[in-house]
């Protein structure tokens, strides 16, 4: 069966998302994001600088996607952590340390927080700057259609 309309797929791998997060600080850098949404022109760049740099149709529409999932993501780890004693971020690892009776009352409280005992989350910092504050003040929430 031929694929549909000549899209190609994307997987998106770790180094893919290290460079989709690089690319949209980027255009935060240079002003691409207005009242909490990044322009067009911003996504412009970014769909130029990827396809380039990994030699594959990436189009705002797959970035749109994967920057969801990131934000998704990012919210989901935020929303365990935020305002909690106890924890540190390290930056080195890309944990949150803390001691173990700390997080075994997390862990019971919140079960999904065992997952981010050990696993690291790459590029909080970035996202802290690209989505926290939205995700702080419920600015750039999204509906079921987006």
């Amino acid at each position: 069966m031929a694929p549909n309309n000549n899209k190609e797929i994307v997987n998106w791998t770790r180094l893919m998302d290290d460079a989709l997060i690089d690319a949209f600080m980027n255009e935060y850098n240079k002003g691409h994001k207005v009242n909490g949404t990044f322009t067009t022109t911003a996504y412009d760049n970014i769909c130029k600088y990827l396809s380039a740099l990994f030699g594959k149709q990436i189009d705002k529409e797959k970035v749109k996607n994967q920057w969801k999932t990131l934000k998704r993501n990012f919210s989901d780890v935020y929303d365990i952590f935020k305002s909690l004693s106890g924890f540190a971020w390290n930056p080195i690892t890309q944990v949150w340390d803390a001691e173990p009776e700390v997080w075994d009352a997390l862990i019971e409280a919140k079960p999904k927080a065992a997952l981010w005992r050990t696993t690291p989350f790459p590029n909080y910092e970035k996202m802290m700057i690209l989505y926290g504050v939205d995700r702080a003040n419920g600015d750039e929430s999204e509906t079921a259609r987006e």
